[in-house]
């Protein structure tokens, strides 16, 4: 609920461009994938419809910006994966089957329709207004003319109808939502005892034969891979930015044009009790909130140090309740505007409400007030100083990058030239394994794969400049190799021993776990003795491993206490003891919504799932032999 109180800020333009738009990538990594590609030709076809190469390409760089914009410096060579291809594929045959569909239904988009769409979109707006002239600079910096954005909107709009026509046919009933919220917001107390293969280690025997079968048996566990040790020269960003020259008068100028950029804006830390209702609540449940929201105000307003036992007892959002209402500090913009304002208005220690948000009613108290404060100059040297270093210094590895590539590759038989070329020095590795990352930047693995191929590890010569992350350029050259050998069985026959004994000390504690849940569940109480109880649910697990709280909330309570044991994941077993079922608070409407919601965001996924199968099953669809191939650079 906090996630949901606080403001979306992504729109319906910005999921368009990154489910569809394809966008500029720097010169290695994807670039390979459209190198070579004629852009017309066909991978697949579904019916009479094509998917070119070019559709594939830019699907590929989509998703790999996609990956890159969620975790950040991504691998390029995630893509090369023939699962992670045919997935990509899959959705392009699928978005060609829904346009289809939606042809034979008559679903169509007329341009008054666009025009709306794009006319609402505050992107494209300029003092409340549509502007012509942003929607053509965006457009343009797409790489798009006005007609090919159009259709390609026009197209995510009628594929969405048809999905939203699925969807449609979808009824959540009530009953429906009371037991998935049963299921969901249910807690029980329960208690657990872990019985440990430590425990059993002593009679477990493990002789020298055994150990020996098993190394025999296991060779390949115990085969350390061909390795080499590397030097390496690293262009980037990061790497160039300490010899970038930066003056007095550029900080000062820096400083003078983004001086709001130096400015903490005023947050306000706050607690609140929420009593949801939707807009969409009938009258009488809207009526029934309010009071009852004004009468938790009228108590916190007699004695204000009841806040966060009140909040704990009845507030509706989950997120704020166990802590007694705390939202932490927030800035303006960060919280619908209604309790913005309320909250912006209000005093240190001021207790305000209700407020009526979309969410329900909010009873808002200001705990802190942090108010707006400037750097000066000498405080925001050290933050602009490190930005014009960073800006020059990606100036200059563009301008570098194709210079250090060549020479790296004109001079192969060694990296000095290279790295005279970028003022950077050579520095050098641990061994690396074959097959295996190893520290940066050798988690990279292609560059990884470079140092153990022929003409890095026999002929002694560079790699060629690798992309290991955006901006950052790598070539190495192999000091000194190891061939692949298995390890001596001297080295690892205690461990050997270790790894045997734990696992039969592991089956041990299994069996003498089973055992003793016999006993419990047949009333023999006294076989274990269970430590307090702990409070766990679905969403709020207690510390406790998924398969274990799973087992609790499944265990069958028609008489307490009841009995279930679970594996441990750390190996032995673990008994369960549920002593008590806490059934959630009155549902009220807020939370029958959300439950419908959630139901049906699944159920129509399961719908349009099953509806594409059949599309496609009706449907002539081929796919060329060599579509998930990775074309050479």
């Amino acid at each position: 609920m906090l996630e949901a109180i606080r403001t979306a800020t992504k729109t319906w333009i910005a999921k368009l461009i990154l489910a569809v738009i394809t966008v500029p990538f720097a010169l290695w990594g994807v670039e390979s994938y459209i190198r070579n590609a004629p852009g017309t030709d066909s991978i697949a076809t579904v019916g009479d419809q094509k998917v070119t190469s070019l559709e594939f390409n830019n699907a590929v760089r989509n998703q790999l910006d996609q990956f890159r914009q969620q975790f950040g410096n991504i691998d390029p060579t995630v893509m090369d994966s023939p699962e992670m291809r045919k997935s990509i594929l899959d959705q392009l045959i699928d978005q060609k089957l829904v346009a289809r569909a939606g042809s034979t239904l008559g679903i169509s988009v007329a341009d008054a329709t666009i025009g709306e769409r794009l006319g609402g979109e505050p992107s494209f707006q300029e003092n409340g207004k549509f502007s012509e002239a942003r929607l053509a600079a965006f457009i343009k910096a797409q790489g798009y003319t006005s007609e090919s954005f159009v259709k390609l909107l026009r197209a995510d709009m009628e594929r969405q109808r048809f999905v939203d026509s699925i969807a449609g046919t979808t009824f959540i009933a009530d009953a429906s939502a009371q037991q998935y919220l049963r299921a969901s917001e249910q807690t029980r107390d329960v208690a657990v005892v872990t019985i440990a293969p430590e425990a059993f280690a002593a009679e477990v025997k493990i002789g020298p034969e055994q150990a020996k079968a098993y190394y025999e048996a296991k060779k390949a566990d115990f085969t350390i891979p061909e390795q080499v040790r590397a030097e390496y020269v690293e262009l980037s960003v990061d790497a160039l930015a300490p010899q970038m020259p930066v003056g007095v008068d550029d900080i000062k100028t820096y400083f003078d044009i983004n001086n709001a950029r130096f400015v903490q804006k005023e947050e306000r830390k706050a607690s609140h009790i929420l009593i949801g209702v939707t807009p969409k609540a009938s009258d009488a449940d809207k009526k029934a909130a309010k009071e009852k929201a004004d009468g938790i105000y009228a108590k916190v307003k007699a004695n204000p140090k009841s806040f966060a036992e009140l909040a704990k007892a009845n507030s509706q959002d989950p997120g704020s309740a166990a802590k007694g209402g705390d939202l932490g500090f927030f800035g303006r913009g960060a919280m619908v505007k209604p309790f913005e304002e309320a909250a912006f208005r209000a005093k240190k220690d001021e207790v305000v409400g209700p407020v009526l948000s979309d969410f329900g009613y909010h009873i808002i108290r200001v705990d802190e007030i942090r108010p707006e404060k400037g750097k000066t100059l000498a405080e925001a040297t050290p933050e602009i100083e490190g930005e014009l270093k960073k800006q020059k210094a990606a100036k200059s590895f563009a301008e570098l990058a194709e210079r250090f590539s060549t020479v790296a590759f004109e001079q192969s038989t060694s990296l000095k030239a290279a790295a005279d070329v970028v003022k950077l020095p050579i520095k050098q590795s641990g061994w690396i394994s074959k097959g295996m990352g190893a520290a940066p930047p050798f988690t990279q693995p292609k560059l990884v794969a470079a140092l153990f191929s022929e003409e890095v590890l026999k002929n002694k010569r560079n790699s060629e400049a690798i992309e290991v992350a955006p901006s950052d350029l790598v070539v190495a050259r192999v000091l000194e190799s190891k061939p692949s050998m298995v390890r001596p069985y001297a080295e690892v026959e205690a461990g050997i021993i270790a790894r045997l004994t734990r696992e039969e000390a592991g089956k041990l504690a299994r069996k003498d776990g089973e055992a003793k849940l016999k006993q419990l569940q047949a009333g023999k109480t006294d076989a274990v003795k269970f430590p307090a109880l702990l409070a766990v649910s679905r969403a709020s697990t207690g510390g406790l491993a998924p398969n274990l709280v799973d087992a609790a909330m499944k265990a069958a309570a028609k008489t307490l206490p009841t009995y279930v044991g679970a594996e441990s994941p750390a190996g032995g077993y673990v008994l369960i003891q549920v002593a008590k079922v806490n059934e959630p608070a009155v549902t009220d409407e807020a939370k029958l919504q959300s439950a419908r919601t959630h139901i049906l965001q699944s159920q129509s996924q399961q719908q349009l799932q099953s509806s594409l199968l059949a599309l496609r099953s009706r449907t002539d669809v081929s796919i060329a032999k060599d579509a998930l191939e990775k074309k050479a650079q």
